[in-house]
């Protein structure tokens, strides 16, 4: 990854950061906490750490609260505020769970931040977060794309040894397989599929195949995200975007089991308006496998197109 890269993930990713702090103004605002203008106050001072914008332009309850101004609130460590957020009740359960979510991805910030290590608290944000029900939520999110999906690439990125502790447990459960022996996070890039979405499906699978890419589901899936995204793209974007998802294939369609690549590559070639090479494919599938159902639609659509 080159520093631009670097540079627009650490973007994207502080979005995350902005989100969890607008939801904590909230939780803190609704909450019996008697010292909630403290609270709010070490809000914006952590999220002063990435952008002054926090208190230059400062959100309406930070405003209600009078945070700004004298006489100055007291600043909450950061463990400290970490932990009297995250265990905050709601006014709901959705809105409890979106809280614990989101804290688990900030927590790494304060992991990373300059704020004294506090083994007790962070064992108490273990004990909190690290659970089934908020990892499935985490990995549902839209944010998690920013966690390294393996404890190898954690460990080559030089990650500190407090920050892989942190993750590991989530790590686990992501790469947790079924009967079909397909992991969890595998499986969230075909549910986004199946839900239209994507551009994330992509995103989140071609951060898998670079971590994993002998792993064949996770190819699958990012080849069928590149040609569902083909359709709605532009002229050039489309060709551009089939043909590498057509050199791709054809890296796995002589290793891999299954007829799903030479379906794929015969959607690919179609999209390229190589119909005739595209034919050959789906006949190819149906050669093999003759109950392969998706290959004998898109030749019975093809007759009748071509009538």
């Amino acid at each position: 990854m080159d520093e631009d890269e670097k540079r627009e993930q650490s973007a994207a990713a502080r979005v995350g950061v902005d989100y969890a702090i607008k939801l904590s103004y909230v939780a803190v605002d609704k909450s019996d906490l008697p010292n909630k203008r403290d609270i709010i106050y070490s809000l914006v001072c952590f999220g002063c750490m990435f952008d002054e914008i926090y208190a230059t332009e400062p959100d309406s309850i930070v405003k209600k609260y009078d945070c700004l101004n004298y006489p100055e609130p007291k600043k909450a460590d950061l463990y400290e505020l970490a932990y009297t957020v995250a265990s905050l009740e709601c006014d709901s359960e959705a809105q409890r769970r979106e809280l614990k979510k989101s804290w688990y991805l900030t927590f790494a910030y304060v992991l990373l931040s300059e704020a004294p290590h506090s083994p007790e608290i962070f064992a108490a944000m273990q004990k909190l977060l690290c659970r089934e029900d908020v990892f499935k939520d985490v990995l549902e999110s839209r944010f998690s794309v920013y966690v390294p999906p393996t404890k190898e690439e954690l460990a080559a990125q030089g990650t500190p040894d407090v920050l892989a502790e942190w993750y590991s447990p989530y790590l686990d459960y992501c790469a947790e397989r079924d009967e079909n022996g397909v992991t969890r996070e595998t499986r969230e890039c075909k549910r986004l599929l199946a839900l239209g979405d994507f551009n994330n499906a992509l995103m989140r699978s071609e951060r898998l195949l670079a971590a994993f890419p002998d792993d064949f589901q996770i190819a699958i899936t990012d080849i069928a995200a590149r040609v569902s995204l083909s359709g709605a793209a532009n002229k050039q974007s489309r060709e551009t975007l089939l043909k590498d998802t057509l050199s791709l294939i054809d890296d796995y369609i002589d290793i891999a089991e299954g007829q799903y690549f030479r379906y794929y590559r015969g959607l690919t070639l179609l999209g390229l308006m190589d119909t005739v090479g595209a034919r050959a494919e789906f006949e190819s599938c149906l050669a093999a496998e003759p109950n392969f159902e998706l290959a004998a639609l898109m030749l019975k659509g093809m007759d009748k197109y071509e009538k």
